[in-house]
């Protein structure tokens, strides 16, 4: 059962003239335990949140609004096919696993020579990404064989990625350097590398395909926009540390930047981005997406006792 009396001095403070509310939060049956990266299948009406202390990865079906832990191996990114049906995860464990996100049933797996992190699906090449936890590979991976058919050098210790289909890119952070690589997803290879000035470790990355902006936060509490095409620095804000996965929607041209016991809700506009609100969330939330279609936005976090997914509602 969920401990509401202590949840709120969380809930009063986001209430009328925040730019989020935040509803009651939906247990993870199986006890406590850390998440990593989350992803969604706007499609299919799932939010999902990898689970590496638990060796699984949990799911929320929006249309019951109920939760499920699946038992897989230790996780720390996962992505979804929504055509296709299909949820990849990948971690520390070395194994990329596949799932039939219908009946949860796992379809196949494949060995990687090193701990994965980030996980992309690439719905227009039909292709998986799985860049090397601290490592130097990022692995591309047939789906329908989970084969590897190609291995990307990249700089050391890479952290999250986010696949632009429109430019044909993926956008890779990286640790090592402070700076973002940007591969090519027809040729395979790294074409260029920009530097982030002020922003340390970066982790947190996103990307406004339609304006053509990069969004990238630094453990270090700085987060940088940058222009897609030149890697130009546009913007650097100050913003909460230690985030880990920020999300940005696209329509309420919205950033959400997680870490630290709050969550920025920063404002993008083509002239100066401006933090709307620091938002309040429980303790060891670091990561966060954004439903494309409520425009709700959902973080992962555990207690002494019990992990839970919790929503939050746009307000303006």
């Amino acid at each position: 059962m969920v401990h509401l009396l202590a949840l709120l001095p969380l809930f009063s403070a986001v209430r009328l003239g925040s730019p989020l509310t935040a509803k009651a939060p939906i247990v993870v049956n199986g006890g406590p335990g850390s998440f990593d990266f989350m992803g969604i299948d706007a499609t299919n009406r799932l939010i999902l949140a990898s689970h590496p202390k638990r060796s699984g990865f949990a799911v929320v079906d929006l249309t019951t609004g109920t939760a499920k832990e699946i038992d897989a191996v230790a996780v720390n990114g996962i992505a979804a096919d929504s055509v296709g049906k299909r949820v990849y995860a990948a971690g520390p464990d070395k194994t990329l696993v596949a799932f039939d996100s219908s009946t949860w049933q796992k379809v196949g797996s494949l060995a990687l020579d090193g701990p994965g992190d980030c996980v992309q699906f690439d719905s227009k090449h039909s292709l998986i990404y799985v860049d090397n936890d601290d490592g130097t590979k990022l692995w591309v991976v047939d789906p329908k064989t989970l084969t590897i058919v190609n291995t990307i050098a990249i700089k050391e210790a890479p952290e999250y990625m986010e696949v632009d289909n429109m430019r044909d890119l993926v956008f890779q952070a990286i640790k090592s350097t402070n700076s973002v690589q940007v591969v090519d997803l027809r040729s395979h290879s790294v074409i260029d590398e920009w530097s982030l000035g002020e922003l340390k470790s970066p982790h947190g990355l996103a990307v406004d395909r339609r304006d053509g902006k990069l969004f990238i936060a630094g453990k270090n509490g700085k987060l940088v926009i940058l222009d897609v095409k030149t890697g130009k620095i546009l913007e650097t804000l100050t913003v909460t540390e230690n985030s880990d996965q920020i999300a940005y929607d696209s329509e309420l041209k919205r950033l959400y930047v997680p870490g630290n016991g709050v969550m920025d809700v920063i404002q993008v506009s083509d002239d100066k981005a401006k933090i709307l609100g620091m938002v309040p969330v429980p303790k060891g939330c670091h990561s966060v997406v954004v439903d494309p279609v409520t425009h709700d936005v959902w973080v992962a976090y555990t207690d002494a006792t019990q992990s839970y997914m919790m929503r939050f509602v746009t307000e303006g």
